[in-house]
């Protein structure tokens, strides 16, 4: 009995409360997005805010979730030339997991490991993915968190208002 209680006192004190996507998320629609410069497993310079609307996703390649949307999206812009400015900025992961990623689900976007999570950290407190598009001034325009069907019908719908 005293260990059953032992337990149960032990389990009350763990459990807390997470906080809601919004309480997480540093970086909202209408704030300027974060300035960054980061080096892609391809090694091109990704850099923030471009001039030009850019989706930015932020993910885990760990994750199911991102997984899912990183595909989605690979299918709705095909594999051709397309107008939409995209950059994948994945929170941890080494250069060799990232390439690995990016070959099983056949992505064809830059993607770069933000390995310290300092880019990740300036956008967002914690949850992935999360996809901000960013208008031409750098002022971020649209949010998702999570995911769930649709989200990239809306993203690239989103993203397109600010291409020119």
């Amino acid at each position: 009995m005293a260990l059953t209680l032992a337990i149960m006192a032990g389990c009350e004190s763990v459990i807390e409360e997470s906080p809601s996507y919004e309480e997480s998320s540093i970086v909202h629609v209408g704030d300027p997005a974060p300035p960054f410069e980061i080096c892609s497993i391809d090694g091109d310079t990704l850099v923030m805010p471009m001039q030009r609307a850019t989706l930015l996703i932020l993910f885990s390649h760990t994750c199911s979730d991102c997984q899912h949307l990183m595909t989605d999206l690979q299918q709705s812009i095909g594999d051709g030339e397309h107008s939409y400015n995209i950059m994948a900025i994945s929170r941890g992961g080494t250069q060799q997991e990232l390439e690995a990623f990016r070959n099983e689900y056949e992505l064809r976007f830059p993607i770069a490991a933000d390995v310290d999570k300092s880019i990740y950290s300036m956008y967002a407190t914690m949850y992935v993915p999360r996809c901000y598009v960013v208008d031409q001034q750098g002022i971020v325009r649209f949010v998702t968190f999570e995911y769930e069907a649709g989200d990239v019908d809306r993203l690239l719908a989103e993203l397109s208002k600010f291409i020119k």
